[in-house]
């Protein structure tokens, strides 16, 4: 069989599976046992399981857990909710305050869970509610609501950037580190977006009398519900760049010191301790489940050569090199949203990866632009899975004007990605000040 035949049977029967609305997953197995067997034989089979083993017994893959667990902790003793009222209260009678401090917020969640659906669905419980009775247009409630929430795939801890790591074969730590510089550049973004629509539409935002809370009262609740997490931030993030723990390490403090606080706030229930060990579990099976059977799919693509001809072709091609890294990221952001983040990293990752060390392109720049694009794939319509988060937690808002509240968004994305796929330092330079 031609390396486009299996190629095209391969991807097209994915594909088809998961439209049918197959669990990601199963599609990925059942693709997988079909033509492991068509190919191989019997030996495909003791491929997979061999594969299987292999994938999920890699030391990298631990910090995806714990970070999980590290974020439920948070959400479900209310230590994020204490965060986000303590923020406001600095924000006194500032226009759009409440859209910035959904900005704000995301960023300070995503350093704590990484995970982008949770914390879209906080933020729009806790804050949606505040902003309609104020007043606030839909397009400045759902907006920055939409954008802050997908931050925490960009901003370190992020488990889908371990992932992503992992399955491009680079360095978790470095990885990681290289997207600190792009998510801030995408609050700051955000954050420009906001206060101009609040110049420009006086009642995009209408100003309100906020509480007014004493000096000495604001500086207590960040000492006591801010200050904390930047410790749990160091911890995560600092460790790692300093060269004093592995990311594993790194998020085992993490979660330490997240348990920690909960015990010092008095937060630590059974009851809320047991719902975060029953959420992170059903999250990280699903993970690491399509983590598995997406391995296999990869050494299937290479064992059809399909990978090794695509690479070959898109080197041959007469079109800069950069425009070819362009046309992968177009790629991925139509298939992310019917897909999502995991299965489409798990897809596109080991075919264009690749190429892109064939054309003298640094991995983690590219790792970097993919998250970014997966981001965006999130909130880009009519696909977007965060859409369909707050169409859920807002129901008597049409979706149409969530359609129309995102677009500010996402050209605020794509300038994002611009930049960095322009200025490639701006995801390089922190890693090469790592201490190795």
């Amino acid at each position: 069989m031609e390396w486009y035949t299996a190629f095209f049977l391969l991807m097209g029967s994915f594909f088809t599976l998961v439209l049918m609305g197959v669990p990601v997953v199963f599609s990925f197995f059942g693709v997988n046992i079909v033509f492991l067997g068509y190919f191989m034989g019997s030996s495909g089979f003791e491929l997979f399981i061999d594969s299987m083993y292999g994938s999920l017994s890699n030391f990298v893959l631990l910090p995806i857990t714990l970070f999980i667990l590290m974020g439920e902790i948070m959400f479900r003793t209310g230590i994020a909710n204490r965060m986000i009222a303590t923020l406001d209260t600095w924000l006194s009678d500032i226009p759009g305050r409440l859209s910035l401090l959904s900005v704000g917020s995301g960023a300070l969640l995503a350093t704590l869970s990484g995970a982008s659906i949770g914390s879209t669905a906080m933020l729009t419980r806790t804050l949606a509610p505040m902003m309609q009775r104020q007043g606030y247009s839909t397009a400045m409630t759902i907006g920055p609501l939409l954008g802050s929430g997908g931050i925490a795939i960009l901003i370190p801890p992020s488990a889908l950037g371990v992932i992503l790591a992992v399955i491009a074969g680079v360095s978790v730590g470095k990885l990681l580190v290289a997207i600190i510089i792009p998510g801030f550049l995408l609050v700051l973004a955000f954050i420009a977006y906001i206060v101009g629509r609040c110049i420009v539409d006086k009642n995009a935002a209408p100003q309100y009398a906020a509480d007014k809370v004493p000096m000495r009262e604001r500086l207590l609740l960040t000492a006591k519900y801010v200050l904390p997490l930047s410790i749990v931030i160091f911890f995560v993030i600092g460790t790692v760049f300093i060269g004093v723990a592995t990311p594993t390490e790194a998020a085992a403090l993490g979660t330490l010191g997240a348990f920690l606080l909960t015990v010092v706030y008095g937060a630590c229930t059974w009851s809320a301790m047991k719902e975060a060990l029953i959420s992170t579990m059903r999250t990280s099976v699903m993970v690491l489940s399509i983590l598995a059977a997406s391995q296999a799919f990869t050494q299937l693509l290479a064992y059809t050569g399909a990978t090794q001809e695509l690479v070959a072709w898109a080197s041959a091609l007469s079109i800069p090199p950069i425009l070819l890294v362009i046309l992968m990221h177009f790629i991925t952001l139509l298939l992310g949203g019917p897909i999502g983040g995991v299965p489409l990293i798990m897809m596109t990752v080991p075919i264009f990866l690749p190429i892109v060390n064939s054309l003298g392109y640094d991995p983690i720049w590219f790792c970097v632009v993919m998250l970014i694009n997966v981001e965006l794939a999130q909130i880009t319509p009519p696909f977007g899975i965060l859409l369909f988060v707050v169409k859920g937690i807002l129901p008597s808002i049409p979706f149409r004007e969530i359609i129309k509240s995102v677009v500010p968004i996402i050209l605020c994305n794509i300038v994002v990605m611009g930049l960095v796929i322009a200025f490639s330092d701006l995801a390089l330079w922190l890693p090469r000040q790592m201490v190795q």
